[in-house]
Formats: C-alpha cells, sequence, structure tokens
C-alpha cells in the first residue's frame, strides 16, 4: 500500500511539473514570436482563457501514452518518440481550444516555437533524471576490477551503463568489436578499442581483470577461442544473458554471469518457420509425454508460445508433472493446463486419458533412457519403450491423433545397447503406422542433450562441487551435444514438415570428446585438471559405445528447407516378418525372460551388436561393486 501511495505522489509530482513546463512553453513562444516587451494582448488573453483546459488535456493525453509510467532513468529511443508525439499532439488541441473560443489561429512560428521549447523544457528534466543515474558519482573502490566489454552494440551499451552506476562491481575501461565501422568511436564515455583479434594486446595494456562478453547470441565457435585466451592470461570472463531474459530489456548486475559450458557448445540460433509450425500447433490440444523430464519440459515451454487450445502434461513421475504444470500456469496463466499422471503400460487408464482429453498433435519424449540401467534389466526397457509405445500409438490411431512426434537417439543407429535397439524399435513401428493407417508419424533423431537429469554434464558439476575426482569411462569417448532449447526448437519443426513414418536426422554439429569437456568445465571452475581436481578412467559400463552415430554408411539423407534438418532415407524392415517376432519380444518382457528378449532384438534388429558376449544382469557381481554412474556419456 506504501509502495502504492509513493508511485502515485510520484506521478502527481511529475504531472504539477509539466503543468509549468508546458505552459511556461506557451509563454516563451508567444513572447520570442512577437520580440516586443509585452506579449500583444490579443494573443495573450484568449490563451489566458483556455490555459488551465488545454493544460490538462495535455496532461491526460501524456497519461494516456504512458509518459507517466515509464522509467526514464533507463530512458531510450522509444521513449523518446511517445514524448515527442504527445507534444506534438498537444499543439493539435491547442489550435483547437483557440478556434473553439473563437479566436483566430497564432501564427505558425509559435506552434513550432511552442513544440520546440516544450520538448526542451518538459523532455529536458526527464534528461537530467537519466544522466543523474548514468553520471552520479560514486567512490570507486580500488579493488574494483577492470572489465573490458566485447560487443559494442545494444547489449554492451547496457552493461556499460550499469557498471557505470555500479563501479563497486567493477570499472569499465572500453569495448571491442569486430564492426571496423565502429573502431576508434566514442560510445558514452568508453571508446572501442579494437577487434576481438587484439584481445591479448588489449588485456594487457590496459590491466584488465575481467572480460564481459556482451554478444548474448555468439555461437561457441565464436565464444571458445577468446574464453581460451582469458584463461590463458589468467583474467576471468563473464557473460550476459540473452537479451529476452533480461528483466525489463535492462541489464542488472546480478544477472551478469560466469562463461558456461553451454556458452562455449552453443551454436548459431537456429531458425525455425513460426508461421508453419503454428499451423499444426495453434488452438489444437497437444500431449507431451514425458512432460516432466528435460526434453519434454522444454517441448511444453515453447509449445505453450504458440497458443493452443490446451496443454496435457502427463508423466508417471507426479512431483516431475507438479513443477512443470506450476512453472507452465505461471508463464501462460490464459493456457488450460492438464496435468496427468499415468503409466504408459496401463493401456485401460491411457485409453481413458486420450478419450477425456483428445489431443491432436502428441510430442512421445517419455521413455526409460539410462542406458546401463536398461542394460541390467532388459525386460524394464521393453515393456515401457516397446509394449508401452506399441499399445500407446494403438490408441492415438483409434483416437484419430492427427500427428505423432516420436523422440529417438542417435544410439538407436548400429545400437549396441537394449535401451539403443528399444528406440531403433519404436522407429519401425511408427513408421508400420504410418504405411498401414496413414498415421502422421514422425521420428526425430539428436545426441545428447547438455544438462539432462544424469546425464555427464550435472554428474561432472557435482564431482567438482565435491573436490573431486571427474570420473570419464574412456579418453577417446566422443559425444554428440545440443543445448535442449536448440533440439525441442528443431524437434517442433520437424514435426510440422513430417508426411508420415518420416525419420529426420538433426544436424548435431561436430562430436565432442568429453575429455575435452571436462577439463574446459574445470577451467572455467577456476580449477586446474591434474592439480586441483583429478580425472579418473572408470572403464566402458554396459552397453556403451566410444562414439555415437546419427546414420549408419548405408544410409542417406535428403535435405529439408531447414539446414539443421535432415530426412533418413533408409528401408523400412517387411511388417510381415516383424510384427509377430515383436508379439514374441512383448510376451519375452512380461515374462522377464532375459535370453529370450537379447535374442529376439537381435532378429528384429539385425544391426544390432552387443559390445561383448558377456550377459549382464543385476547380480553380475562388477555391477554391484564398482558402482558408476546413471547414463552413458
Amino acid at each position: 500500500m506504501k509502495r502504492r501511495l509513493r508511485l502515485y505522489l510520484k506521478i502527481a509530482f511529475a504531472m504539477l511539473i509539466d503543468a509549468i513546463m508546458i505552459n511556461a512553453s506557451v509563454y516563451m513562444a508567444l513572447y520570442l514570436r512577437f520580440d516586443v516587451p509585452y506579449i500583444p494582448a490579443q494573443y495573450l488573453h484568449p490563451y489566458q482563457h483556455i490555459a488551465i483546459y488545454f493544460t490538462l488535456t495535455t496532461i491526460l493525453l501524456m497519461w494516456f501514452t504512458r509518459v507517466y509510467h515509464r522509467m526514464w532513468q533507463y530512458a531510450g529511443p522509444r521513449d523518446a518518440q511517445v514524448l515527442i508525439g504527445s507534444i506534438l499532439g498537444s499543439t493539435v488541441f491547442l489550435d483547437g481550444y483557440l478556434l473553439l473560443d473563437g479566436v483566430a489561429h497564432y501564427p505558425r512560428g509559435v506552434y513550432l516555437l511552442y513544440v520546440l521549447f516544450a520538448l526542451a523544457l518538459v523532455g529536458g528534466w526527464r534528461f537530467l533524471i537519466r544522466s543523474y543515474y548514468d553520471f552520479t558519482w560514486v567512490p570507486r573502490s580500488k579493488a574494483a576490477p577492470r572489465v573490458l566489454i566485447v560487443g559494442a552494440g545494444k547489449a554492451g551499451q547496457l552493461v556499460a551503463q550499469e557498471l557505470s552506476r555500479h563501479p563497486e562491481v567493477g570499472i569499465a575501461v572500453g569495448f571491442l568489436d569486430d564492426d571496423v565501422a565502429k573502431h576508434g568511436m566514442q560510445i558514452g564515455s568508453l571508446k572501442v578499442l579494437g577487434t576481438t583479434k587484439t584481445l591479448a594486446h588489449v588485456i594487457h595494456d590496459y590491466h584488465v581483470d575481467q572480460v564481459l562478453f556482451a554478444i548474448p547470441s555468439a555461437s561457441g565457435k565464436i565464444l571458445r577461442p577468446l574464453v581460451d585466451q582469458c584463461r590463458d592470461l589468467n583474467v576471468k570472463a563473464r557473460m550476459l544473458p540473452a537479451l529476452n531474459q533480461m528483466i525489463g530489456g535492462q541489464v542488472l548486475v546480478n544477472q551478469i554471469r560466469d562463461v558456461q559450458i553451454e556458452d562455449l557448445l552453443q551454436r548459431e540460433p537456429a531458425i525455425v518457420d513460426l508461421g508453419e509450425i503454428a499451423s499444426y500447433l495453434t488452438n489444437k490440444t497437444v500431449m507431451v509425454t514425458g512432460a516432466g523430464g528435460t526434453i519434454g519440459s522444454e517441448l511444453c515451454r515453447q509449445v505453450a508460445q504458440f497458443t493452443p487450445r490446451a496443454l496435457v502434461l502427463l508423466g508417471l513421475d507426479e512431483t516431475s508433472i507438479f513443477d512443470i504444470e506450476q512453472e507452465m500456469r505461471n508463464k501462460f496463466p490464459n493456457l488450460p493446463i492438464i496435468p496427468v499422471v499415468a503409466d504408459l503400460r496401463d493401456q485401460g487408464r491411457m485409453q481413458q486419458v486420450m478419450q477425456q482429453t483428445r489431443p491432436q498433435v502428441v510430442f512421445h519424449a517419455a521413455a526409460h533412457k539410462h542406458v546401463p540401467l536398461m542394460e541390467i534389466q532388459p525386460p524394464e526397457a521393453i515393456r515401457n519403450n516397446v509394449e508401452g509405445l506399441w499399445g500407446f500409438l494403438d490408441i492415438c490411431q483409434k483416437m484419430h491423433v492427427e500427428r505423432f512426434v516420436f523422440i529417438s537417439t542417435d544410439k538407436a543407429v548400429n545400437p549396441t545397447s537394449v535401451y539403443g535397439t528399444t528406440k531403433r524399435i519404436g522407429e519401425i513401428l511408427g513408421s508400420f503406422y504410418a504405411k498401414r493407417y496413414g498415421m502422421r508419424f514422425v521420428t526425430v533423431r539428436f545426441g545428447n542433450v547438455l544438462g539432462s537429469r544424469g546425464s555427464v554434464l550435472p554428474t561432472f558439476q557435482r564431482q567438482i562441487a565435491q573436490g573431486g575426482p571427474l570420473t570419464i569411462t574412456h579418453p577417446d569417448m566422443v559425444r554428440y551435444f545440443m543445448t535442449v532449447a536448440e533440439a525441442c526448437q528443431l524437434v517442433i519443426q520437424a514435426g510440422a514438415m513430417g508426411e508420415g513414418g518420416d525419420t529426420f536426422v538433426l544436424d548435431m554439429g561436430e562430436p565432442l570428446r568429453i575429455m575435452d569437456l571436462a577439463t574446459n568445465l574445470i577451467r572455467l571452475s577456476g580449477l586446474r585438471p591434474g592439480i586441483d581436481i583429478d580425472i579418473v578412467f572408470t572403464g566402458l559400463r554396459p552397453g556403451e559405445k566410444l562414439y555415437e552415430e546419427l546414420l549408419t554408411p548405408e544410409d542417406q539423407t535428403k535435405a529439408t528447407k531447414n539446414s539443421r534438418i535432415f530426412i533418413h532415407v533408409g528401408e523400412t524392415p517387411d511388417p510381415e516378418r516383424v510384427l509377430p517376432l515383436l508379439s514374441e519380444l512383448v510376451e519375452a518382457g512380461r515374462l522377464a525372460d532375459e535370453p529370450r528378449i537379447r535374442k529376439l532384438l537381435k532378429e528384429i534388429v539385425p544391426e544390432y551388436q552387443p559390445q561383448s558376449d558377456n550377459v549382464y544382469s543385476l547380480t553380475t557381481p562388477e555391477l554391484l561393486t564398482t558402482g558408476g554412474h546413471a547414463r552413458a556419456h
């Protein structure tokens, strides 16, 4: 209540100042136009008759254009445009009131002078507020770091302004920018000192303590060499969030953060066809299975932006479903959210859920996906990833689901694990339903997602926090990585392009050595690999490969209109041969007949090549004693 009262008092005070400035502008315009000791009565008296009406109308105009709702300490071009529009509008009211009062128009010079004086006075005192916040003197701490800002665009200018207000956080020494036209130019009180190629020289010449990257959309390919230089020169590297994540479009000191491993792996933002996506999501009921997981929850966030009719969040873990439900309700208060806790394997329950919610689009992200865990208990992988999917597909087909997007994995290519093989079977099942029933089933295949639960990145971060060591299964292990946001953008785009039975493969960029990921993460934490934090090798775990593939050597791809999405071109197994084997596999899963399961997996997916002849189970001695992580790196 006190805050609201304080706000109203501020607005009332601003209106009072504006009223004085507006009238002063009119009197000054009249005085200057006629250039006599006194304003002629035939021009002065008419204004005195209408002054109060003109003043109130102008104040109301400024209220409706939200001049009084703006934070003028952060004023920019858009704020100036609104103020100019209000002043120009007030000249129209001035002329109109004079006509209503039966007075002829003032000379045109009066109106022009009024606009100039009003802008100078009404805008001037607001500019003083902006100047006060920008240039208020604060004693500089001798311990404050000297900061070099990389990027002289909007983000760089915002962070320079924020640092000028908080010199205790850092003292900006200048900008670097690769735009040659900016070199040597002054932006505010800071100079553009050169390009990123001169980073090392500028750090040395200006005694820089921190480099702040104000290029939030820069790809990892650009950032990596610059961050490496900072590390080699013992200079801290920091970064801004994306501009759309900044509060009110402004940089706040507490938003400036250390460079993270995700920044070094980030690629250029994916380009998606928003119109094409909207055409199949807008005003449709969309279901996301596995909605509480890393991929599922991000799909929910991105789908919601296309205003579906309703969003169904389905998952087995009630806590994760509760969390994403609360998040979605807060971010999208007008979107109907339907949280569902259900087991895909329970066909009676799933039939009921589908009849109640009637989704038109389904994104299927639910699966058991921890490679070593599924390797030692294949019946669970079969029951969830094969039987559960098969039954769910059957229900979706009967309920006339318009589009079914299946999330697959690079581990389905030449699989060496039970998990990867079940995902390949999911792709095969979808192609059967597309051919037999005309179902619009789309498979999207990609590699590891950074930061997903149980994956290598959070595991490494936890191990660093504990003082190490970092455990890697093999020094030569490589993996494809993609940020969760990019993966989901491309999944949604692929869903729009699929006609039925298509398998889309996402461009994952260059594979990354897990050893390099570990050493970069240690260095970004301000520590030294092998000195402050040890790295140890534990050996390959059940079902793991040294490297993953998105395609087999025999596979071919076709380009799509999106340069990061390709269509896989390959043979589909004969349904008459495979479907009876799938029925046997489901039965073996129900009976927990592991030898039979492994034999059938090989028959259904001939390219399945277990990494050795070892058969792992829950009682395998080395698994009971060596422990290990939950998911393949």
